[in-house]
């Protein structure tokens, strides 16, 4: 039975004024606020300007398996970088930008320079970093993969999804919810690690053990600050240093949940929530040209939901704009999916396994940018590996 990573996020944060001066009302800068409700959904090809598919050539002499639940990708200037993490036959699998594939980083075993598993990934101009385990992270040069060394984070960090090096030796995460709360019966979702002074401080923000089952902390770089998400958050935040603020409100009007459902047991809560009484945020985000992406649950209600089926789970791709406070969002091609797409100089990117493109294309739910995909497919005679999915939006 499929079960929901339950975290609920209270934040306690005050309005925040810009360049501090005076008491004129004319210096606060206000916290835009989102109005995410079902009419802000639309079809996918009535909501995008332009869409590229990149189908993923596979390896012709010895073909890897590049259908894996749970997936990462990246994309450079050069390379389409894209994680398979399914383990314990984690690979990182490297493609040029039209999808030709170049080779595959593959170093799973026991050894110092190898990895027995693939918790999460970091990824800079030219260093890949894994963490293993532990709060042990291990650093490979890019594109070569040649292995740089290794550095424990917290050794207490047993499962390690999450992690951003904000400057060399000092490390933004957002480890797996260890079972401890405080006295609130709360737990706060991010840490910043300073190795260097062995310290490591609280981000406040926090969260209910109840949301565990659906997402750990997300990041997205913005400028040299970062952009923080979890799952039923009702506000997007800004990390700037060690300082957070409000940068964005999220509001579900009628349909968001409450505080008292937060407060229910897993089990009660996972009962509920396939009723799809309410919408909520599911933890993700991207950020691109001031338009933030992140998930959410049942803006609108299917009432063909199956626990079996993850491409019938309410799930939306939602984009807020904050250049103009817009919404505008469209039904997800995977549904329920633990894969991370990307976003970059205006486009978003994300992987569409076999079975998904297949589902999209015989459902029509690519639109018309469906006849571009069958042209592309007409030309590769039997392709049936994941496809890159790269647009751009329209408000």
């Amino acid at each position: 039975m499929f079960h929901f990573k339950n975290t609920f996020y209270a934040l306690s944060l005050s309005a925040f004024l810009a360049f501090g001066c005076q008491n004129s009302e004319s210096n606060i800068q206000e916290i835009p606020t989102f109005e995410i409700t079902g009419k802000s959904v639309n079809d996918f090809d009535k909501v995008v300007e332009s869409v590229e598919f990149i189908p993923l050539l596979n390896n012709s002499d010895s073909p890897a398996n590049l259908n894996c639940s749970i997936w990462n990708l990246f994309i450079t200037n050069e390379y389409i970088v894209y994680a398979t993490i399914c383990n314990p036959t984690a690979k990182i699998h490297l493609f040029d930008l039209k999808g030709n594939y170049l080779k595959t980083f593959d170093r799973a075993g026991e050894g110092p320079t190898e990895y027995q598993n693939i918790q999460g990934i970091n990824f800079t101009e030219d260093t890949l970093s894994l963490s293993v385990g532990a709060g042990l992270i291990k650093h490979y040069s890019f594109p070569d993969f040649d292995f740089i060394g290794s550095e424990t984070i917290l050794e207490e960090l047993a499962f390690l999804p999450t992690f951003q090096e904000i400057i060399p030796n000092k490390w933004l995460v957002s480890p797996m919810f260890d079972g401890k709360t405080d006295e609130e019966g709360k737990y706060k979702v991010f840490k910043i690690v300073d190795l260097e002074n062995d310290q490591f401080i609280d981000i406040p923000l926090k969260a209910s053990p109840l949301a565990a089952e659906i997402s750990e902390g997300e990041i997205a770089k913005l400028g040299q600050s970062y952009l923080l998400n979890f799952a039923f958050s009702d506000t997007l935040t800004i990390l700037e240093k060690t300082a957070t603020k409000p940068f964005g409100v999220l509001d579900f009007g009628e349909r968001g949940i409450s505080k008292q459902e937060l407060n229910r047991n897993p089990e009660d809560f996972e009962k509920t929530v396939v009723q799809q009484p309410y919408a909520f945020n599911m933890g993700k985000i991207w950020y691109t040209d001031s338009i933030a992406r992140i998930k959410t649950f049942a803006l609108i209600k299917n009432q063909d939901m199956d626990l079996s089926d993850m491409r019938t789970f309410p799930i939306h791709e939602v984009f807020l704009n904050f250049s103009n406070q817009k919404v505008t969002a469209f039904p997800s091609f995977a549904g329920w999916s633990n894969g991370k797409g990307f976003a970059k100089d205006g486009y978003f990117y994300d992987v569409l396994r076999t079975e998904d493109w297949i589902h999209a294309l015989e459902t029509g739910a690519f639109g018309k940018y469906g006849d571009q995909l069958k042209d592309q497919l007409s030309k590769t005679i039997g392709f049936e590996d994941p496809i890159v999915i790269k647009y751009k939006l329209k408000f």
